[in-house]
């Protein structure tokens, strides 16, 4: 039970921080420079890899991925929603509209790579274990 609370704390810790992230933006010139999402997407996945390790589980790690998805989801389908942009909005708002693109439809990047790098280290442990 433990195990699957932390799962959820670290998701829904990883989608409201990276969902009030994601909109911090730069410009260079008129290029929008998503520089919050892309720091979202970071936080996910050192969330998703730190949960893994700290419970020893992978699939603590891919629940905690999964939730933040969902979280997201429930966030962007909110009809009072104001906080994430969909990209059908990108030709009068492209900034925040590939942030929120990028948020909400980059989570998976870090979340199968922090997944691939817990595989990999509880591996290496039981390696030196037994």
């Amino acid at each position: 039970m433990g195990s699957v609370l932390a799962a959820l704390a670290a998701g829904a810790l990883a989608a409201v921080v990276g969902t009030i992230l994601h909109a911090s933006l730069g410009y260079a010139g008129d290029v929008p420079i998503p520089w919050g999402a892309a720091l979202a997407l970071l936080l996910t996945g050192a969330l998703v890899y730190w949960v893994g390790l700290l419970r020893g589980k992978l699939w603590v790690s891919a629940l905690a991925g999964l939730a933040t998805y969902v979280f997201v989801a429930l966030i962007s389908t909110d009809t009072n929603n104001q906080m994430i942009v969909s990209t059908q909005f990108f030709k009068m708002l492209p900034g925040p509209a590939l942030a929120g693109g990028m948020w909400v439809y980059g989570i998976i990047v870090p979340v199968i790579v922090a997944i691939l790098l817990v595989s990999r280290q509880l591996r290496a442990a039981t390696r030196t274990r037994g």
